[in-house]
């Protein structure tokens, strides 16, 4: 009986031992899951100072904006529009016909008003920098910098790269203060990017975003297409506006945005301040733009082209379709069916590419040109001249202007518009192909040897148009 008893008491020893052990590394079980949801001294120092990463560039861009207070520009215009008290169009439609009857009565609406932006860039002569198309025309041009307003004086425009520039009047110092500009071939896709300017008339919006993407093109807003492309919000009136960097430096000016509402969709396009600073310059010094040119008409490649050039599928350039006679081209020893992969020491991927870094290369200087012909890689030197005009004859015997972006050939001893190219000073201007060039300049024409000399020597050309029996003037601005 005695050691049945002592077996029991042993067994329940044993049994309240084990329950003792149970429970211990139950709590220690427990301490330890508690322990994984407790941030460890590593993930808060990294999440206080991604807070603070943050909070930094939040006080950047409010600073940006504060600065910026004193330098973008309200703009706002008007226009004296001529309109008909009765609208016939009738009347238009017989007039191509000749006829004259009684046209009707036209007064001037002197209220016609449209609203963008700008931005300082001398601050010691009051010069304001925004897009050609929001001063197109003015006849009166009114700046509000920070609450103060100043009338405007139209300095210059360049239609081809949508750049327009502005003197402000009775402004005194301090009031107005210059946006220092970037070197836009250094910003990286992925950059952040800060746009102020005045959507709908809301003056001083400020939107933030990235560099989405660079080089864009093919967009037909202007001639000369380089833009950046950026998803910080761009709506109607912020036209003329600087894209800022985080150092509140301008690296482009915006221009235009992808929409089918008319509104914001993510997609906005800035002309980069490397080209406002090379235009503005000129612009300031009232000389007529110049571009340099090589000579030569060129198409981009496709695969059927690559196939018959002998070059890799995956290979890149520009297709050299003519070249001129004495020109930069010629005297650098380009030929027809050359295959342009640098200029410059820049990669050559599409025609805007080629034609932009051309035009926008200074003057009387080698410069280096990377060559595929017949498989080989050939390097020249060209030398870009400031007297060489780029009048290419065509194989049917019209004449290329490429300043204004037609093609003039000859019938029956008059000047005909052949081709015009869509996106171009003369598609804007309303040529059409077909027209008749009757006078360049007030001085009749009666081949296209004349026309073309008399066009090259003009920065603003008055045409006189025959269109189906029907004359009438036209001026183009180069």
């Amino acid at each position: 009986m005695r050691c049945l008893k002592t077996v029991l008491f042993s067994v329940a020893v044993i049994f309240i031992a084990s329950l003792v052990v149970v429970f211990i590394v139950g709590e220690e079980e427990k301490i330890l899951n508690a322990s994984s949801v407790i941030p460890s001294a590593t993930s808060i120092t990294e999440s206080i100072s991604g807070s603070a990463d943050i909070y930094s560039l939040q006080q950047e861009i409010i600073k940006i904006s504060e600065k910026a207070q004193n330098s973008v520009a309200s703009i706002k215009t008007e226009r004296k529009v001529r309109r008909r008290d009765h609208y016939d169009p009738f009347f238009d439609f017989f007039r191509q016909f000749g006829f004259r009857g009684g046209p009707p009565r036209h007064h001037y609406n002197p209220n016609r008003q449209s609203m963008g932006t700008g931005f300082v860039i001398d601050d010691r002569q009051g010069l304001v920098v925004t897009n050609n198309h929001v001063i197109h025309n003015a006849d009166k041009i009114e700046v509000t910098i920070n609450g103060k307003v100043y009338d405007g004086e139209l300095v210059g425009t360049d239609p081809q790269t949508d750049i327009g520039l502005v003197k402000i009047k009775g402004f005194k110092k301090g009031d107005i203060k210059a946006l220092k500009f970037a070197d836009s071939n250094s910003i990286k896709v992925g950059s952040f990017a800060i746009a102020i300017g005045n959507p709908f008339g809301l003056s001083h919006t400020v939107t933030f975003g990235i560099v989405s993407a660079k080089g864009r093109s093919g967009m037909n807003v202007t001639e000369y297409e380089d833009f950046i492309q950026t998803d910080a919000a761009i709506n109607p009136g912020n036209s003329g506006g600087p894209l800022l960097n985080t150092e509140g430096q301008v690296i482009g000016m915006n221009t235009a945005i992808f929409s089918k509402s008319g509104g914001y969709m993510g997609i906005g396009f800035a002309v980069p301040s490397n080209m406002v600073k090379a235009i503005t310059d000129q612009l300031k010094e009232g000389t007529p733009i110049q571009r340099a040119q090589m000579g030569v008409t060129i198409q981009d490649l496709n695969d059927d082209l690559k196939k018959h050039l002998k070059l890799d599928k995956a290979q890149q350039g520009v297709l050299i379709s003519s070249v001129a006679k004495d020109s930069p081209a010629e005297k650098a020893g380009i030929k027809s069916g050359d295959v342009v992969i640098k200029f410059d020491g820049k990669d050559v991927d599409s025609v805007s590419r080629l034609r932009n870094l051309v035009a926008f290369s200074s003057f009387n200087r080698k410069i280096p040109v990377e060559l595929m012909r017949g498989g080989r890689r050939l390097r020249v030197q060209v030398v870009l001249r400031e007297d060489f005009t780029f009048d290419m004859t065509t194989a049917d015997g019209g004449v290329v202007q490429d300043d204004l972006g037609i093609t003039l050939a000859e019938e029956k001893n008059r000047v005909v518009v052949a081709d015009v190219e869509k996106g171009s000073l003369a598609f804007s201007a309303g040529i059409v192909e077909g027209d008749i060039i009757v006078a360049v300049n007030q001085k009749r024409v009666n081949n296209v040897k004349e026309a073309a000399s008399l066009i090259s020597k003009s920065k603003s050309v008055l045409l006189l148009i025959n269109r189906k029996g029907r004359e009438f003037f036209v001026v183009i601005n180069k």
